[in-house]
């Protein structure tokens, strides 16, 4: 089934960076952003809070229909659940985890599929909604003095306004569940291997006969070494900056650093 977590990506002492190797990968972890600071501000259940969420739901709204990020969800999908079947009769598997996990999977998938399913309808639907979308537009135009509604709202009581923030939810929450199963199995498809950039730059070819979806750089978080990845299906580069102060430029590196590397794939 899923390969399992490597010990060294759950120490909290080592800060992870990822650079997505195709289109539908970015999208994929700009996708988990949008909903982690959506949660975040659901949460903390402030007004505040509440006033940034619904801000967030709407960019997000917004940015499922421009990429189409339903398809690509959709195909993705297919593809995990053509790879798990191949798991089948394998011994070093749970054979009721697996079926389990497909049925859960094929169920996903089919209401994906659904034609009328469109994600975020509710919250393009909802009025005020609407009227904040407008004012989005507008560099700080959702303030109360714009949107006397949208003041009124997040002034409502606590139940009240998670409540309503979790029924607009309702609709995107297929696609959130496809987009952390997805990102799990590339996440954990990775094997970690140590690698060393020579004066701080390292660069690699990658195998053109393997799909790769994700580059993993894992560091120490001590130490004040940070990376700047760049690449595409083809190869990779990583230089190695040193930071000392946010009012300061970096600045390259020119030691030897011993890394963590992970190249990350759905095979199907």
């Amino acid at each position: 089934m899923m390969a399992p977590s490597r010990p060294f990506s759950l120490k909290p002492d080592l800060t992870s960076y990822e650079l997505p190797l195709n289109e539908k990968t970015r999208n994929f972890l700009r996708l988990e952003q949008f909903f982690s600071e959506i949660q975040k501000g659901i949460d903390e259940k402030s007004c505040d809070s509440a006033r940034m969420a619904l801000i967030q739901m709407i960019e997000l709204c917004d940015f499922i229909q421009r990429v189409d990020i339903k398809k690509d969800l959709i195909q993705e999908l297919e593809i995990i659940i053509s790879s798990f079947k191949q798991l089948s009769g394998n011994p070093n598997v749970d054979s009721k985890s697996l079926t389990k996990l497909l049925s859960e999977m094929n169920e996903g998938l089919n209401f994906l599929r659904i034609r009328d399913y469109q994600p975020g309808n509710l919250l393009q639907k909802d009025e005020l909604a609407i009227q904040v979308r407008h004012r989005l537009g507008i560099s700080g135009g959702a303030c109360h003095f714009d949107i006397p509604r949208l003041y009124y709202w997040i002034n409502k009581s606590e139940v009240e306004r998670t409540t309503q923030l979790n029924e607009w939810m309702e609709d995107l929450r297929p696609i959130l569940w496809a987009n952390k199963l997805i990102l799990r199995v590339v996440r954990e498809s990775g094997q970690a291997s140590n690698a060393t950039a020579t004066n701080g730059f390292y660069q690699e070819t990658l195998n053109t006969n393997a799909k790769y979806y994700l580059l993993r750089i894992h560091l120490p978080k001590e130490g004040s070494i940070f990376p700047e990845i760049s690449g595409g299906k083809h190869r990779f580069t990583i230089r190695f900056y040193m930071h000392s102060s946010t009012k300061l430029k970096p600045q390259k590196s020119d030691e030897n650093i011993e890394f963590f590397v992970e190249h990350c794939g759905i095979t199907s």
